[in-house]
């Protein structure tokens, strides 16, 4: 096998590890979403819940994506702190759903995407000059999540 095939299995590779682990964790608050967040007041601007698994199988692909062009980043003085916020992100995001759905604790669900916003925010910024397709990538994962912060805010508040 060639070195560009090995290139393109090690990206598909990384995109299904990242939307496996992603589809597993929204697995587990499946009975939560029937139960405790239907009953929730939620805002207006909430969409269904079937866009929700949708929207995050692009995204934790573009996630990956993300990490493989990452970890494949020729040297530079950022990218060692590129990579802790790229790893810092994904356990907080991986975090926020036992918090909100599991353990019900929407204000530290609130500070852990905020917290995401945040890493995210950094991450677009340092990858800017040097990995630009990291950048333009995450912008769209920065506005769900920005998003998801207002709904997030949205319930704390008014639950």
């Amino acid at each position: 096998m060639d070195k560009a095939n090995k290139n393109y299995i090690s990206l598909i590779l990384w995109i299904l590890a990242l939307v496996f682990i992603g589809f597993s964790i929204g697995y587990l608050t499946k009975p939560e979403i029937s139960a405790w967040y239907s009953a929730l007041n939620r805002s207006s601007l909430t969409p269904p819940n079937y866009v929700f698994p949708i929207a995050w199988t692009i995204l934790y692909g573009i996630i990956g994506a993300c990490g493989w062009v990452i970890w494949r980043a020729q040297a530079f003085s950022q990218l060692s702190f590129i990579k802790t916020l790229y790893v810092t992100q994904l356990i907080l995001n991986w975090s926020w759903t036992p918090l909100f759905f599991h353990y019900h604790l929407t204000g530290y669900s609130l500070i852990c995407l905020l917290l995401m916003d945040i890493a995210v925010i950094m991450i677009i910024y340092l990858a800017y000059a040097r990995i630009r397709a990291v950048s333009l990538l995450m912008n769209p994962y920065l506005l769900w999540i920005l998003f998801a912060s207002y709904l997030n805010f949205y319930i704390w508040q008014y639950n």
